[in-house]
């Protein structure tokens, strides 16, 4: 179990809890919904801050926002939740105004807790993608200037609401060749990888020297590892998310407590293989007891996100296991 002291990545303490990117919003206001848990004396101050996923260019995605970057729809037709079985499903792919608004914004400025940024390419071809990672290291590092608190990125290269959430191998070893000047400007990289990735892939991204930890698991491909996960119990009917009129090409990505086992299981299997870099281990943590589960499988520190919605009173005791467990 990894007690006892706080893992650093590349100097920078990131402290035992960390955001999914998204679960704070792009600066960390979170989103309506936050504004009740806040009645209810939940505070997620001593959460750090993941921004939800930053794509080069505007997004509309399909949950629009506002200019205040909330949600136009009360109730997102693009998430779909169920509160009783503790799992749910969204399609929001990538919503946003673009990196140079986000990353400008005098509020990521003004931090001074470290915190990460989540980022990830949508062209539709390799050399697209490449060319808009360039796009958005070249803003970064304009802005880094600018920034109080230290800052990690997150590349987030396995969002099933993408049409090319797992790329080949060699497009990622690129995309971490090109982190050259934001690793010389001490800017950690973490790549944002899911329960779908296979094991050997992720040893060969843990070699690369601007790999300084991952974040597992993003939400898994509607129908995926139906060895794994039963998706017939889950959903019956088909993805809720196909009934509600959205032009979508994939029916979402599932998260909560089906996730765990999945996630304990991978963490397991990559120190079994030798990984050695931070792992930040998260999907369906959703009781203090999982935290414990996380950490035994191997985990360096938790993540949390839909918890917030499906079992919001459980948030003060897990993120106080995990202090406990992770800090002295």
């Amino acid at each position: 179990m990894n007690t006892g002291m706080k893992k650093l990545i590349n100097g920078i303490d990131f402290g035992p809890v960390w955001a999914m990117s998204g679960f704070l919003n792009f600066y960390g206001d979170g989103w309506p919904y936050h504004k009740i848990l806040k009645i209810f004396g939940i505070n997620l101050k001593s959460v750090t801050l993941v921004s939800k996923t930053v794509t080069l260019l505007p997004r509309v995605g399909n949950m629009p926002l506002k200019k205040n970057l909330m949600p136009v729809e009360l109730l997102p037709k693009s998430v779909y939740q169920n509160f009783w079985n503790k799992h749910a499903l969204n399609a929001v792919s990538l919503s946003g105004p673009g990196a140079q608004e986000i990353l400008s914004g005098e509020k990521l400025h003004k931090k001074t807790k470290p915190f990460q940024l989540s980022f990830m390419s949508v062209a539709d071809r390799e050399n697209e993608r490449l060319k808009e990672l360039d796009g958005f290291i070249k803003i970064l590092l304009r802005e880094y200037p600018n920034y109080r608190a230290k800052i990690g990125l997150q590349l987030n290269i396995t969002c099933p609401n993408t049409e090319h959430d797992n790329p080949k191998i060699k497009e990622i070893l690129k995309m971490l060749d090109m982190c050259d000047p934001l690793v010389e400007a001490g800017i950690p990289i973490i790549l944002k990888i899911s329960v779908e990735m296979p094991i050997p892939n992720v040893l060969i991204f843990g070699e690369h020297p601007n790999c300084h930890g991952i974040c597992t698991s993003n939400t898994v491909n509607f129908g995926s590892m139906p060895e794994k996960i039963n998706w017939r119990k889950l959903f019956p009917n088909g993805s809720p998310l196909i009934k509600r009129n959205l032009n979508i090409p994939k029916p979402g990505g599932l998260s909560g407590a089906p996730l765990l086992p999945l996630v304990v299981e991978q963490i397991k299997k990559l120190r079994l293989a030798g990984f050695k870099k931070h792992i930040n281990g998260g999907g369906g943590i959703l009781y203090k007891k999982d935290v414990d589960k996380i950490i035994e499988a191997g985990a360096d520190s938790i993540a949390i996100g839909s918890v917030a919605f499906l079992n919001p009173f459980a948030i003060p005791g897990i993120i106080k296991r995990a202090e406990k467990l992770f800090t002295k």
